[in-house]
């Protein structure tokens, strides 16, 4: 029995290895073309990388502010892999994190009662507010067979100008510095703990864990993680199988929306401590958590990782940009570049999918 638990735990333990191949192969790619770049720049890559991980993993205070970064980074990865991996190509975990965000500000600020109390129930309205405008577009795809794509990418902006407009004008805070625009501070009591003395780290991180850790149980212990990987992998042998395809849409959207929301959440109640205008839009959460769930394909853990390398990109750019002069977007380009490596296997795999569809179509013709 012992031996049996120890070789299940060894192949979880390789499949989980086997889940960082990609995303260190696609780093190196990303690497490589940064040290050009860098070359062209007349400056040693070898010392610009040492410093730029230095600055973002090796100092305690660079470290953390890396982790503190890489929280929204890592959630939304997940509410990005969670959908795609069924199917659901959802674009749109930016728009659910505003709204989620947005949300559980407003209650936590002006619905009475022990602030305790009330941060319970914004977190819960926050969740309910995501997994409720992720489930728009499903529903839209199942009524009249709009492309979830395009929905789900123009609800980002709906979701944005509408908060805009909030905080703008009937919930600016006016008694603070009149050319921002943002709520009011949230109560004290209703701030997430701080887990650093000498930076901005707080328990977000460990919610973004405790996410990963669900949705590895969820997509691998639950009868619901089998139909949805199945759906995703093969719609049609799916609905052969007796999968209910549009509960399983639902279902994952509003999983998806609401995950997207824990982002948000994490953001509001443990950083900003209000809700801004343009607070995720300019900082691309969203889209970084897309670029990490790719380079994972889609593996939790892979996506953990690739969030916090991502994030670490994001904070040694910026410091090798003060201490050594080295322009901000060769982090960027770096992003870019990995990318482009992901997106070719993406973008190969969806043509072998197509391919294989078209082929059954014309069998059963």
């Amino acid at each position: 029995m012992k031996q049996s638990n120890g070789s299940a735990f060894s192949r979880s333990l390789l499949r989980s290895l086997a889940a960082l191949r990609q995303p260190l192969i696609a780093v190196v790619f990303g690497l490589a073309v940064g040290a050009v770049v860098i070359l062209s720049c007349g400056q040693n890559p070898l010392a610009v990388y040492a410093e730029m991980f230095q600055k973002s993993f090796l100092k305690p205070y660079y470290l953390f502010s890396t982790l503190t970064r890489a929280t929204p980074i890592i959630i939304s990865a997940m509410a990005t892999g969670i959908a795609w991996r069924a199917g659901y190509i959802n674009i749109g975990v930016e728009g659910q994190m505003i709204t989620g965000a947005f949300i559980g500000t407003v209650v936590a600020l002006y619905v009475p009662g022990p602030p305790v109390l009330i941060c319970l129930l914004a977190w819960l309205a926050a969740l309910a507010a995501g997994a409720l405008y992720a489930l728009l577009p499903a529903v839209l795809t199942w009524k009249f067979n709009v492309s979830m794509v395009i929905t789900t990418l123009m609800l980002n902006y709906v979701a944005n100008y509408i908060t805009s407009y909030f905080v703008t004008y009937p919930l600016k805070d006016t008694a603070g510095d009149g050319l921002a625009l943002q709520t009011i501070e949230l109560n004290e009591a209703m701030h997430l703990p701080r887990l650093s003395s000498i930076s901005t780290f707080n328990a977000g991180f460990i919610i973004a864990v405790l996410v990963m850790i669900g949705m590895m149980f969820l997509t691998r212990r639950t009868v619901f993680g089998y139909e949805s990987k199945m759906g995703g992998f093969n719609a049609a042998f799916a609905r052969y199988g007796g999968t209910k395809q549009i509960k399983v849409m639902m279902i994952t959207m509003a999983l998806s929306g609401a995950i997207a929301a824990i982002g948000g959440g994490t953001e509001v109640f443990g950083l900003k401590y209000r809700f801004v205008d343009g607070m995720f839009t300019s900082t691309s959460y969203a889209w970084t958590g897309l670029m990490a769930a790719l380079m994972a394909n889609l593996h939790p853990v892979g996506m953990f990782f690739s969030a916090i390398f991502l994030a670490g990109l994001q904070i040694g750019g910026s410091a090798i940009q003060r201490s050594m002069g080295i322009p901000l977007e060769i982090a960027t380009i770096i992003q870019c570049c990995i990318t482009l490596f992901v997106s070719v296997k993406v973008v190969f795999q969806f043509t072998k999918k197509k391919k294989a569809k078209t082929a059954e179509g014309g069998a059963q013709a």
